[in-house]
């Protein structure tokens, strides 16, 4: 009898599985999904390639020159940036090539791709205003 009982559960848990587990995306079909780049942060906290405080010393696009020293500071998942003593706190979500920022306390989510140049981290907002950050590890 708790054979009977049991046997729908397994048969759903078989399918959910199933369904799951499959790939949708064709070697070479440009309509399939780009995929995910790796995330270097995980939602434990560990060091990414960006860790530490790095500074806005030159600046592009509008408000260039209210930007310059900025400073951003990535711990692990985590990324606060301002001037002297205002930080604005948030987490964020790190690539080999982008990095998000989500104010805590907020629900919008802001997205930059970065680049290295040398020692000088190289910043840009994704759909921004043409704001490019040239940034120096302090």
């Amino acid at each position: 009898m708790k054979l009977l009982k049991s046997c729908p559960a397994l048969l759903m848990a078989a399918i959910l599985f199933t369904a799951c587990g499959g790939s949708d995306k064709k070697e070479g079909d440009p309509k399939a999904p780009e995929e995910k780049k790796e995330i270097l942060s995980n939602r434990n906290g560990s060091p990414t390639k960006l860790e530490g405080s790095w500074e806005i010393k030159r600046a592009e696009g509008d408000m260039a020159s209210t930007n310059m020293g900025t400073v951003y500071e990535f711990k692990g998942s985590k990324l606060a940036f301002g001037k002297g003593d205002y930080k604005n706190p948030g987490s964020t979500e790190v690539t080999d090539s982008t990095f998000s920022f989500q104010a805590d306390g907020n629900q919008l989510k802001f997205y930059y791709n970065y680049h290295f140049n040398g020692d000088t981290l190289v910043v840009s907002m994704k759909n921004g205003v043409g704001q490019v950050f040239h940034m120096v590890k302090q």
